[in-house]
């Protein structure tokens, strides 16, 4: 079966609040998740924090990855560490990234060659979730993860400690609204997936090796209804136990990771794809 800290003042002509989105501070924090940060986008950090006073071996070790990154190091009281983190562990570090660069649709469906893989997360409005999202979807090999403009959560601090840092190296794009967004990408030959438990398709019956977008919906009202006339698929996990639905973040990350097993395992050893007709 197929198919912030400081915040800059808003230009003229542009809204208030995307200026102080896209200018907002971006932290990653935690030893592990800054060492992974400097391993991976040495260039896109701006500073590492570590807390002042006796130093652990990991902190001793962060502070020689800093040095041999070239990353500008500053030793901090850990109150200041617990003041930028807004609740998130930090374990006496942190590091200053760039702020996070939106792509629009466009960009992406002129790239050669066409991404493949896609999430659209409509309505998420949990920092954690959302994280824990970009997460999933960068282990996954998603693609870009588009994120409407309005009814979502923001890469905080929180949702950058639930990302692992993911949130920091993602193709991230800004949509104006996640129906039009759909449209659009049925038009350039996207099959729109959407996941909900109603659906009667699972999530394995649906041929993932295509170009396709999954759509996720809010953790509590799951997709909305605009959004899910627009999905030509709707598939489901089933729910065995006595709990009702499942973390979305944990759902998405059941069905992005169906897709890398069926390419793991080849098309020609599920059978030629038929492609489904278009929902009524």
């Amino acid at each position: 079966m197929t198919r912030h800290e400081k915040r800059r003042p808003a230009r003229s002509g542009r809204p208030a609040d995307e200026t102080r989105e896209d200018q907002a501070t971006t932290w990653v924090f935690g030893p592990a998740r800054v060492e992974e940060t400097l391993q991976g986008i040495p260039n896109q950090v701006r500073r590492v924090l570590v807390r002042t006073g006796p130093l652990q071996s990991r902190h001793q070790a962060l502070l020689k990855i800093a040095r041999a990154r070239g990353a500008p190091l500053q030793r901090v009281p850990n109150r200041y560490l617990d003041r930028i983190s807004e609740g998130a562990r930090h374990q006496g570090a942190a590091c200053e990234v760039s702020p996070v660069e939106w792509l629009a649709l466009g960009q992406v469906l002129s790239m050669d060659p066409k991404p493949s893989r896609l999430l659209l997360l409509d309505r998420i409005e949990d920092p954690r979730n959302f994280g824990a999202l970009v997460r999933a979807a960068d282990g996954a090999g998603v693609d870009a993860v588009l994120v409407p403009r309005r009814g979502a959560a923001p890469p905080s601090p929180v949702a950058m400690a639930a990302s692992a840092g993911a949130i920091a190296r993602a193709r991230l794009v800004r949509i104006p609204g996640a129906a039009s967004a759909l449209r659009a990408l049925r038009a350039h030959g996207y099959w729109t997936v959407g996941l909900t438990p109603r659906a009667k398709v699972r999530w394995y019956e649906f041929d993932w090796t295509q170009p396709t977008v999954l759509v996720v919906g809010s953790e509590g009202r799951g997709l909305a209804a605009g959004v899910s006339k627009e999905c030509e698929v709707l598939v489901s996990l089933p729910q065995l136990g006595s709990v009702r639905s499942l973390n979305v973040s944990v759902a998405a990350g059941i069905v992005l990771y169906e897709r890398v097993r069926q390419e793991a395992v080849g098309a020609s050893a599920s059978g030629p794809a038929t492609r489904l007709p278009v929902r009524s």
